[in-house]
């Protein structure tokens, strides 16, 4: 059968603008896949490696022609000549053609992980391409690529990052995303207005729109209800995917920001320096040295869309504190400026005092952390002080970060020499010595002992934040205390 007959009726040539995913693993691509797929317009199987496919041929092709190689074996040949891409496009017409057929589509799209260094090749074998780059926090990367792999990094693109990183995955995924950001980005300056920028964050935020704009710029009907109709069963299961899609049934925003809990000291200071900078040009907060030490930002982008791809974006140091979410936060010397949203706060305030001397805005209640105070309450009229190794006149503010944009933080300022629990705003943490956070189903879970406090506290979802410059074990020492006000079991 001819490839004219193998391609479906009234394809009028689309066939020709196939549709490539410019991604990497744990960025939302197989979301971004199955609202492909779900319009009637559109075929995207899960992650065929098509790409690579292409680079292999191409350099065999190269090979017959006579061509020079790449010095690297797999690498792009530097000089792909004419019969090479034509004989590269005519197999994948042959192999997608066929699959365009029994799907009844008209366009094809591929999201293969890793594309980002073949999307000139790509370019060149098909020059009508449309290309798709897409983006998620690095923060939030990290967390996901943590989460999907407990016992080890593997899979997903991860394998030859932990090797130069060995103990600090954090590490390696930090540099697992800077590579993959910086490629994607690379062709995306290279291949201009063929390019549509895609935020992970956009998308879940407003699906329905971010979808409306992204099949415009492909230039196929428009298709409302899409965010729902992309979760029917149809969806093909072979190849891989994201473990945790068959079992979801909405566009869900639950998975922004929780890279909040990532300890960001663990990336070295050239690694931040480079994330942040392409973090900036991607329109994201940058990760400063105060990441996840208070309540988190409402939003993780700084614009309300990204930078052209040929203009520079935020200036990196500049990009935590110029976002539309944003509050300025006094600048007090060991405590720099968080980038979020104002604290939940009420109408009345009145004040209390943290140290001497030191006022603080005391927030009304009520708190949904009220067990949380109550707890510490009345942990202190139980404690004994003289088991605190000289840390009885100090103050901490335990933080409980929330899901409610009302109060997206709430803080319990607890004052140990007065044995006093008060609920306070965010300015609190500036004249405090040290300072717990945690999400509120954390602490009620280390709260109700269905979490071992240190294996809290070593997983960082509960985290120590000392304000000072600490002696030895003093931090050993001070969950000790938190442990005690919360009735907590240790040895005498």
């Amino acid at each position: 059968m001819a490839l004219s007959e193998a391609l479906p009726a009234g394809s009028g040539g689309l066939f020709g603008a196939p549709v490539f995913v410019l991604c990497h693993g744990r960025s939302g691509s197989t979301l971004l896949r199955f609202l492909l797929d779900a319009h009637p317009e559109l075929a995207c199987p899960p992650e065929t490696n098509l790409p690579g496919l292409c680079v292999q041929l191409a350099t065999v092709w190269s090979l017959i022609e006579g061509a020079p190689l790449a010095a690297k074996r797999g690498d792009e040949p530097p000089e792909i000549p004419e019969a090479a891409i034509a004989g590269v496009r005519e197999t994948m017409d042959r192999m997608v053609g066929s699959y365009l057929a029994r799907r009844g589509k008209k366009r094809y799209c591929d999201k293969s992980l890793g594309t980002a260094p073949y999307a000139e090749l790509l370019s060149r074998v098909y020059p009508q391409a449309r290309f798709i780059c897409v983006s998620r926090h690095p923060m939030d990367v990290i967390a996901s690529g943590a989460e999907a792999c407990p016992w080890g990094l593997s899979g997903y693109g991860f394998d030859p990052y932990i090797g130069a990183s060995p103990g600090n995955m954090v590490m390696a995924l930090a540099s697992f995303w800077a590579d993959n950001a910086h490629l994607i980005l690379a062709a995306r300056e290279r291949l201009g207005d063929r390019c549509f920028a895609l935020r992970y964050e956009d998308l879940v935020a407003d699906p329905e729109q971010t979808a409306a704009a992204l099949f415009e710029f492909l230039g196929v009907a428009p298709a409302p209800g899409i965010s729902q109709r992309c979760f029917s069963a149809e969806r093909e299961r072979f190849g891989p995917a994201d473990y945790k899609i068959w079992y979801t049934s909405q566009v869900s925003s639950e998975s922004v920001g929780r890279g909040w809990s990532v300890p960001a000291e663990m990336i070295g200071p050239q690694m931040r320096r480079h994330i942040n900078e392409l973090a900036g040009r991607l329109g994201y907060l940058a990760v400063g040295d105060d990441w996840g030490t208070t309540e988190p930002p409402g939003d993780l982008r700084v614009t309300t869309a990204p930078p052209p791809a040929d203009v520079p974006g935020p200036d990196p140091a500049e990009a935590a504190g110029s976002g539309p979410e944003q509050s300025a936060a006094p600048d007090t010397p060991g405590k720099p400026a968080v980038a979020g949203t104002e604290p939940a706060a009420a109408a009345e305030e009145s004040l209390a005092w943290c140290s001497p001397g030191k006022p603080v805005v005391v927030a009304d209640g009520p708190f949904r952390s009220e067990l949380l105070g109550g707890q510490l309450r009345s942990g202190l009229a139980a404690a004994s002080p003289q088991r605190w190794d000289g840390h009885g006149s100090e103050t901490f503010v335990a933080v409980v970060i929330t899901r409610d944009t009302a109060h997206q933080a709430e803080y319990w300022l607890v004052d140990l020499a007065a044995a006093t629990v008060t609920p306070v705003t965010r300015d609190a943490q500036e004249g405090s010595d040290w300072d717990v956070i945690a999400a509120l189903e954390v602490w009620e879970k280390v709260v109700g002992r269905q979490v071992n406090l240190s294996v809290a506290v070593r997983s960082c979802e509960l985290r120590y934040c000392d304000n000072g410059e600490p002696a030895p074990r003093t931090a050993d020492s001070r969950i000790a205390i938190l442990g005690e006000l919360l009735g907590l079991a240790a040895w005498q």
